[in-house]
């Protein structure tokens, strides 16, 4: 049976103190991952897989400057992963954010214009 809330699980890398946010569908698996720190890329595949997900896209919510981004690595490991950034921070992604974007991720959508 459904419960209609996604998972939420908030994690931590400690070095740059960063947190990192994996929302997810609990009936479809489809999974988003924001903010991830290329430092613990193992660490939130291991959970992802763990729980059964389909990772479907990487956000980031800004260009970082306290830690690198795990988006890139993320891609070379899950094939079909998407990244997704603002249009406006300059970066590389395959989805282009403006404010009042949505991402799916099975009934649950994140907008762009509230934190997770």
């Amino acid at each position: 049976m459904a419960t209609g809330a996604p998972l939420f699980r908030q994690l931590f890398e400690s070095e740059s103190s960063t947190y990192t946010y994996l929302l997810a569908d609990t009936d479809t698996k489809e999974a988003v991952l924001i903010d991830p720190v290329l430092e613990t890329v193992d660490r939130d595949l291991k959970l992802i897989e763990e729980l059964g997900l389909k990772l479907k896209v990487a956000l980031n919510t800004h260009c970082h400057a306290d830690h690198i981004t795990g988006t890139g690595l993320l891609k070379k490991k899950l094939f079909g992963l998407k990244s997704a950034i603002s249009k406006h921070s300059g970066a590389t992604a395959d989805i282009q954010l403006s404010e009042g974007d949505r991402i799916t991720f099975g009934k649950h959508v994140h907008d762009q214009s509230n934190k997770p």
